[in-house]
């Protein structure tokens, strides 16, 4: 099955609320008796999550909440994006992280600020 692009809406996050991308996910730890721990990378590390927030036209959260629900089954799907990795966009397979799913918040009439996490791969 192909991997569905984000739709025909904003991509851009509002500078204000994006958090840096964080290039590898937590180690895997294990703790000993004595207090001392082992950390190790998890299998396939080029893992990373972002949080950003995007504005968007009321017309456009309503074509992105569709796309969330019937394309990506309730926001599970991964999808390609563009996210901005610190210097540019690049185009990356994303993932809504399981308590980064979107939520809406009305900024004004005529605007969505839709907030979400990111997973993102090949980072």
């Amino acid at each position: 099955m192909a991997i569905p692009d984000w739709p025909a809406v904003n991509y851009r996050p509002e500078r204000p609320s994006f958090q840096p991308i964080k290039m590898a996910l937590p180690p895997l730890t294990t703790e000993f008796e004595q207090g001392n721990e082992r950390q190790r990378p998890r299998p396939g590390d080029n893992v990373g999550t972002v949080g950003q927030t995007i504005w968007m036209t009321l017309a456009e959260a309503e074509v992105f909440k569709s796309w969330v629900k019937n394309t990506l089954n309730l926001g599970t799907g991964r999808f390609r994006a563009k996210v901005w990795l610190g210097t540019s966009y690049e185009e990356k397979v994303c993932q809504f992280t399981r308590d980064g799913k979107p939520a809406y918040a009305p900024v004004s009439r005529s605007r969505v600020a839709v907030s979400m996490t990111l997973r993102v791969y090949g980072v």
